[in-house]
């Protein structure tokens, strides 16, 4: 019997070489492929001793070009417009998904498969996205986006770990250097604390930054900071402003370098903006109440949705939430199920 292909996205990482090597274990045709995201010799060499020592075939799409174009200019553009964009999340749904299933579809229509832990299920003729039982690991956030033609296709082989530590066991006998690598953290194309120098760069370029000004709610001018990129919604410590008053950043203004400043509270909003509305099939948000989160992390919260015009929505929250900052996903549960989510948004209630 021909054995079934699947295409593991491989990074070279403990996650992705953990999947592969479990797929090859349960009698996959196991294809993987890495992506060339940022000119990394170090990312394609790892993931190629990856595919070495597991004895897969092993592939490396060049997409520096596209990655640029879908997440790296985004992301500038959206803190451009005071926004504190998730740049993990588009590159899932611009990037990856997309490139494993166009893969996928010139051999063999076969599946794909990531590191991400999460999980699938069908129920009757359609595919749902479920958090995985693993809640400290859970990466169903990132993926609310997600449709049926990639879901159909999708397997997660590390929704069956109950820790990461297991994950290391399994992988220590095959890579014994990969299984005591630090997890990947950050955003990949930033340096390691190296944020704020990026952020300075794209909205002033190679020149110093300017220094810029803090207004309270009013417009009224309380000081003066070292560049917007210093700052981010509902910071509250490290603002370098002597004042006996408690400030919390409420608002970021690119274009005029201003950050603003208020009282905490007003921070906390029982309403919240949002655009690019998904939502999957048979599900109708309008008719129940849903649980949800702003950011992977995040409180879970209870709440109702009012639709609006078009992909848009404004989501009634049972308890106020805390600087849902735009530009982050909202995403919505029921229980484990993942029901959509959208793209949070300014909007002045009035």
């Amino acid at each position: 019997m021909k054995k079934k292909k699947v295409i593991i996205g491989l990074s070279g990482g403990i996650d992705s070489a953990a999947s592969a090597s479990l797929l090859k274990s349960e009698g996959y045709e196991v294809i993987g492929v890495t992506f060339n995201f940022l000119s990394s010799e170090q990312t394609i060499t790892a993931a190629r001793k990856v595919a070495e020592n597991l004895q897969i075939e092993h592939h490396v799409l060049e997409a520096q070009n596209q990655f640029r174009k879908n997440v790296i200019l985004p992301f500038i553009d959206a803190y451009k417009n005071g926004e504190t964009p998730n740049p993990c999340m588009l590159c899932n749904q611009t990037m990856k998904f997309p490139l494993l299933c166009d893969f996928a579809k010139i051999n063999d229509q076969a599946a794909i498969a990531t590191g991400h832990y999460a999980e699938v299920k069908k129920k009757d003729n359609s595919y749902e996205l479920w958090a995985s039982p693993n809640a400290r690991k859970d990466q169903s956030y990132f993926l609310y986006h997600l449709n049926q033609e990639v879901l159909k296709k999708l397997i997660f082989p590390l929704n069956a770990f109950e820790s990461k530590n297991q994950v290391r066991g399994m992988i220590k006998k095959l890579l014994p250097e990969l299984s005591k690598g630090a997890e990947s953290q950050g955003i990949c194309f930033i340096p390691k604390k190296g944020h704020q120098l990026f952020l300075k760069q794209a909205i002033f370029g190679s020149q110093p930054a300017e220094a810029g000004i803090f207004v309270d709610s009013s417009g009224k001018i309380l000081g003066r900071h070292k560049g917007i990129q210093n700052f981010t919604l509902g910071q509250t410590r490290g603002l370098g402003l002597l004042s006996n008053t408690k400030w919390a950043v409420v608002g970021l203004e690119p274009q005029t370098n201003t950050v603003v400043l208020d009282d905490e509270q007003v921070l906390f909003k029982d309403r919240i903006f949002v655009d690019q509305l998904f939502v999957h099939p048979h599900v109708d948000l309008t008719k129940q109440e849903f649980s949800f989160k702003t950011c992977r992390w995040g409180h879970i919260y209870r709440g109702q949705i009012e639709r609006l015009p078009g992909n848009q929505a404004i989501v009634h929250s049972r308890q106020s939430v805390r600087a849902p900052a735009p530009g982050q996903a909202l995403v919505f549960y029921q229980g484990r199920r993942v029901l959509g989510g959208g793209i949070i948004k300014h909007f002045e209630f009035r």
